[in-house]
Order: structure tokens, then C-alpha cells, then sequence
């Protein structure tokens, strides 16, 4: 007879040690299986793949220009430079071709490129500049928008630095910046830089999304996903049980992070008779030898506990599904707290660094003007020593 939780039969004291350690098993393999089920990336542009000329429009001309590098194996890249740096008000803008979304609702975009150092430069007059900026518009068609009013349709998404600066003569390392263009829900979009007086050479540009991989957990599949629009998302995937295999604990669902990664699997599947799983439970293969069972001994008679009571092994396997189920319920709660937790302090960061430039204006003026108070106390006990 059941006991009142529904897990274990009462004849049977020994299955919940059983079922502990079939609970830990699982989640030892399950998580030997997080680490080597890897996040895919799919490329939507790759300028290194590219052969023929890019084309991408450049306004106003005498900007940015393309040019071609050759590496080694002598290969050949595509790539775009601008160095006007000893005329003032530049306002130079680099736009790619239209890009298919697919899928993808973050896109993350990777940027190989080299900045001349400003120092290495004579009587610039103070216009050159080492960084230059991403910008992004969607669009649910390929029409282009007038180069003219690029400034006022692309939206911001990041400036770029370089990490290492280079100059004539010199050995110069390349500069690598991954920056996150999103979240995306139109057809396609377009990639813009823009260049307000640095000497830049852009090497490459990829454009590519995250998605958790096709993976097989707990005798359930789940198919290959996108992940979300945030770097915080989590997205639901709904499962179904392997071949041979039906539902024993729902729902079959797990979840695709920003990063692609799978996290947070419930429910869970089991053998139909005649089939047993895997030790990765992710398939259910015919039992060839039906005849001898694991409960039944030399002698015929099924195998008894200290109680004289049967224990089949889908008693166990029913404890391992409660017990697993409400472990992975408790830790989708605290992930999403965790998830909340990290939406509050993305949101904290940016009011802190939209307050940035006032706090740093607000500090300069007060170093400011504390000279000016030193001098006019000392004005003042002159006058009084007078």
C-alpha cells in the first residue's frame, strides 16, 4: 500500500536510500551533460568568409573605405579604414548590408580591428580620437533608408575602445570587442559604425545568436532552440518522450539561457516494458533477455526485503521521479529569484552610469574650486594680519 506522499510503499524501508542515491546519480549525470553539451553559435555575417567586394554604403565619401589585408597563407580579408583625423567635425558612417534575423532575438556582434594611437600623430589639432561607434536599425524589408538620415534612424548600441593602440613603426596587437545588438523582432536589420576622427582599420565583423542544442535529458528530447532577447532570459522548451518511452512525471520542460545552455529540467520519462534506458537516460533500448529479471533469484522466487514484501524496480524508479522533480521545482524557484536579482542590479547599473557624466562634471568643479577657496582664505587672514 502507497504511502501517504505517493512515493515509496511502506513495505519497502530500504528504496528511499535507493532512491537517494539514483536522485544523485541523475543529477551527477546530468550535469556531466551540461558541460559537454556545448552552446551553438549561428553565424548570420562573417566579413572573413566574404570573397568578392563587400559594398557596403559609406557616406559621406572621402570616409571610410574598403581595402583588402592579406594574412597569412596569403588569404585575403575584406576590411574598411577611415583616418581623417587632422580635420575637424568628422561624422563618417560605415553601413553593412541587410541581415536576416532568422531566428534570433539578441544578436551578438564581433569586431577585430586596430586604432592608431593620437600621440603618434603631429599637430592634429586636437581632433583625432581613438574610439568610434556601433549603431543598428531594423527593418521588416530590404529598402535602405537615405544616407542623410542615417544619424537620426540608427540607434546606439555601444562605442568602442581599443585595448591596445598602434603606431608607425611599431608592433601593434588587434583589438577584439563582442557587443550585444537586441532584442531584435523584425525581419531583418542593419549594422552601422560611425567615425567622429579616429584612424580605425576594421578587420572583421561577425554577426551571430546563441542556441541551446538539441539534447536528450531524463528519456525526454528537446529540440534545438533560440535563446532569448535578454542576456537574463530564460526561455521554455516543451519535450517529448524518446522512442519507447512514455511520460511518467510532467511537465517535460527545460530552459535555453542567454548563453545557450540548458538549465532546470522537469518531468521526466520511462521505459515502456521490454525497454530499459541508458545509464545517460537518453534512449530506451529492447531488453534481449526478458526471461531473467534483476528481482528474481537462481532458485525462480522473486527476491523479498527484511519484510517479506516485493520491491519492483518501478517503485524505485517512481521514488527517483518524485523525489528529482520536486528538487528541480525548488531550484527553478531560486533561479528565478536569481534572475530577478540580476534584472535589479542591470537596471541599478545603468542609472549609474547615466548619472556618470553629471558626477564626474559635479567633481572637477569641486576640484575646481577649492584652490580658489585656499586662496581666498589666505586673502582673507593677510587682510586680517594687516
Amino acid at each position: 500500500m502507497p504511502s501517504p506522499q505517493g512515493l515509496l510503499p511502506l513495505s519497502c524501508p530500504r528504496a528511499d536510500v535507493t532512491a537517494r542515491r539514483l536522485v544523485t546519480m541523475q543529477i551527477w549525470l546530468f550535469l556531466c551533460f551540461l558541460s559537454t553539451a556545448m552552446a551553438l553559435d549561428e553565424v548570420l555575417m562573417d566579413t572573413e568568409l566574404e570573397t568578392e567586394e563587400l559594398n557596403w554604403l559609406v557616406w559621406p565619401s572621402g570616409g571610410w573605405e574598403e581595402t583588402v589585408a592579406v594574412i597569412k597563407n596569403f588569404e585575403t580579408l575584406r576590411t574598411y579604414r577611415v583616418c581623417n583625423v587632422e580635420l575637424p567635425n568628422q561624422d563618417n558612417w560605415l553601413r553593412t548590408s541587410f541581415i536576416r534575423r532568422g531566428e534570433a532575438q539578441l544578436v551578438y556582434v564581433d569586431l577585430r580591428f586596430t586604432v592608431r594611437d593620437c600621440c603618434s600623430f603631429q599637430e592634429v589639432g586636437g581632433f583625432c580620437r581613438e574610439t568610434f561607434t556601433l549603431h543598428h536599425r531594423e527593418a521588416d524589408s530590404e529598402s535602405p533608408i537615405p544616407a542623410s538620415q542615417l544619424r537620426a534612424a540608427y540607434a546606439k548600441d555601444a562605442e568602442v575602445g581599443a585595448e591596445h593602440l598602434f603606431a608607425p613603426g611599431a608592433s601593434g596587437q588587434v583589438n577584439r570587442a563582442t557587443l550585444r545588438v537586441g532584442p531584435l523582432s523584425k525581419v531583418g536589420f542593419r549594422l552601422a559604425f560611425r567615425d567622429r576622427g579616429a584612424c580605425v582599420n576594421l578587420l572583421s565583423v561577425q554577426a551571430y545568436f546563441k542556441k541551446c542544442p538539441a539534447a536528450s535529458v531524463n528519456l525526454a528530447h528537446f529540440p534545438e532552440m533560440a535563446a532569448g532577447e535578454g542576456v537574463s532570459s530564460l526561455v521554455a522548451a516543451t519535450g517529448s518522450c524518446v522512442a519507447n518511452a512514455e511520460e511518467a512525471a510532467v511537465p517535460l520542460k527545460m530552459f535555453c539561457t542567454s548563453q545557450g545552455d540548458w538549465v532546470l529540467p522537469t518531468g521526466a520519462c520511462k521505459c515502456r516494458p521490454g525497454y530499459q534506458s541508458d545509464e545517460q537516460l537518453t534512449a530506451c533500448t529492447v531488453i534481449e533477455d526478458q526471461v531473467t529479471h534483476p528481482g528474481v533469484q537462481s532458485g525462480g522466487s522473486p527476491s523479498q526485503n527484511a519484510s517479506g514484501h516485493p520491491c519492483s524496480q518501478w517503485e524505485d524508479q517512481n521514488a527517483l521521479l518524485q523525489a528529482n522533480g520536486q528538487l528541480l521545482r525548488e531550484q527553478a524557484v531560486a533561479l528565478g529569484h536569481l534572475a530577478k536579482v540580476v534584472e535589479t542590479l542591470n537596471v541599478t547599473l545603468d542609472a549609474i552610469l547615466r548619472r556618470l557624466p553629471g558626477l564626474l562634471k559635479e567633481m572637477t568643479n569641486l576640484a575646481d574650486a577649492e584652490p580658489r577657496d585656499k586662496k581666498r582664505g589666505r586673502g582673507e587672514d593677510a587682510e586680517l594680519l594687516y
